[in-house]
């Protein structure tokens, strides 16, 4: 125990929190906390006018009762009613602000309970549910609940923030299967899509290092010290450092399962940014596709994207276009992801810098601060601005019109959505703008790592109880479709 104390006061106790270096000893703190603070109580109470508790209640002992009862007819049409995350309330983020450690112990309750009953009804005999009925059921369950997905923000040498968080994702078994990324946020996304769960699990974001940029300043070749040629092959080195020149994104998901997105922007006006994942570019090469993330304008020139040609030579991708950094347009591409995959929950790891000090995550808040409302107005008029800037100097000559085109980024950029249902962001004292150009004093690395870490530790409760149910759904379509592969002709005769 940490601290066992009773009379340590609540601020002890969150001074010593911040400065918990391990999941074990926060959580010890967090229960501390709770139980001092009286959360506990406000847990073990149903009420509150911030969910429908009755409703959950009612469904929760209905389902219970129906399983104790062997009634397996009588839970499926209960379940039919609708499986769905936020049922009464219960997924809203201020559910989850109250107390450290979790949330209600009903809504609690209620996930575990709607997961158990989900394997009730696989286990159930066939000649009560037959086999059509569980796969047509689970089917429409699946949709209708969703899952959720990773997106990870751009934030260049800030990198290290998003290696805490998807590393305390991966040691807790709830790292999602489908991932976004943009420029430094693609680098983390890449490799999660390539990388094993043996791989991953083994502590492989805890240790990996990115040496190349620390040794060329970034400084130096925004300023134009740098030629050309030492920019691609600077490129070139830390892509190395990534990723192997030949995996496609299809040959990325067939290997891991995961489904991973990279977003590029165009280098010219009036164009659409593009995610490049297995489903839409299965056949461009993942290297191609984070070299454009990576290309800040004013840095590094625009990318060509290639992709494996149906010889299995490498082609261009788009040949005419050329594309640069995917925060610029597409930072979190939550929408697209949503046609693509039946996302409907967003866990973000923001690590921008250019947002994060505009940006609150007002969604574990009751009330909406005035602080919150300045904020969003503040960006909103300062875009208007810019955009009457752009204009004007899109008229004004070709030094006009380039200044124009890195204007026209910005307004793109602040013109994002930010947010999503679990918010991981970094805080502004937890990085030096140094960082971002990967200036890093000693140690400074191992404390962005640990600062994603500790930021992540408090949503940790929220993401297990979305994720479980859409997981158990998941497993069990799984299991179904190995039955059924198994049984059929074919497969009778592969194993005679």
């Amino acid at each position: 125990m940490v601290m066992t104390r009773a009379a340590v006061s609540l601020g002890e106790i969150e001074r010593a929190m911040q400065q918990a270096c391990t999941y074990a000893d926060w959580l010890e703190l967090a229960q501390l906390h709770d139980r001092q603070s009286g959360a506990v109580v406000w847990q073990a109470t149903a009420e509150t006018t911030l969910y429908d508790y009755r409703e959950i209640k009612a469904r929760h002992d209905k389902l219970s009762a129906s399983m104790q009862a062997g009634h397996a007819q009588e839970l499926l049409y209960a379940l039919n009613e609708g499986v769905h995350g936020n049922m009464g309330g219960m997924g809203r983020p201020v559910l989850y602000s109250q107390a450290y450690c979790g949330t209600k112990q009903l809504i609690d309750d209620y996930v575990g309970t709607i997961a158990t009953a989900l394997d009730f009804i696989h286990r159930s005999p066939e000649q009560v549910i037959s086999r059509a009925e569980k796969i047509d059921f689970f089917r429409r369950a699946s949709h209708c609940y969703g899952r959720s997905a990773l997106l990870l923000s751009g934030g260049a040498g800030l990198i290290y923030f998003h290696h805490g968080v998807v590393q305390e994702l991966i040691d807790h078994d709830l790292l999602p299967r489908v991932i976004s990324g943009s420029s430094a946020g693609a680098i983390v996304a890449a490799q999660l899509g390539m990388l094993t769960d043996a791989e991953l699990g083994s502590g492989y974001f805890e240790s990996k290092r990115y040496h190349q940029p620390t040794r060329t300043r970034i400084l130096d070749a925004m300023r134009g010290r740098v030629s050309p040629a030492e920019v691609k092959a600077i490129r070139e080195l830390v892509l190395d450092e990534i990723i192997p020149q030949d995996m496609t994104f299809q040959d990325a998901f067939e290997k891991t399962g995961r489904y991973i997105n990279i977003s590029v922007s165009p280098a010219e006006r009036h164009q659409l940014s593009r995610l490049m994942n297995a489903i839409t570019s299965p056949n461009v090469y993942i290297r191609s596709a984070i070299s454009a993330s990576i290309a800040i304008p004013g840095m590094l020139p625009p990318e060509r994207l290639y992709a494996r040609g149906f010889d299995g030579a490498p082609r261009p991708y788009l040949e005419g276009r050329r594309w640069v950094d995917g925060s610029l347009s597409s930072d979190l591409p939550a929408k697209r992801m949503a046609r693509l995959y039946g996302v409907n929950h967003f866990i973000v790891s923001m690590i921008n810098p250019v947002v994060v000090p505009f940006v609150e995550d007002v969604k574990t808040r009751q009330v909406r601060g005035v602080r919150s409302v300045l904020s969003e107005s503040t960006v909103r008029v300062a875009n208007e601005m810019l955009a009457v800037f752009e204009r004007m100097l899109a008229r004004r000559g070709s030094r006009g019109r380039a200044l124009a085109a890195q204007l026209s980024y910005l307004i793109a950029m602040l013109d994002q959505s930010y947010l999503g249902d679990i918010n991981i962001m970094i805080n502004n004292r937890d990085f030096r703008w140094a960082h971002a150009i990967y200036d890093y004093a000693p140690g400074d690395v191992e404390r962005l790592i640990v600062a994603g870490r500790r930021r992540t530790w408090p949503k940790l409760s929220m993401v297990r109880n979305a994720a479980l149910i859409s997981r158990t759904l998941d497993r069990i379509l799984s299991e179904l479709d190995m039955i059924a592969y198994s049984q059929a002709p074919h497969a009778r005769q592969m194993f005679s």
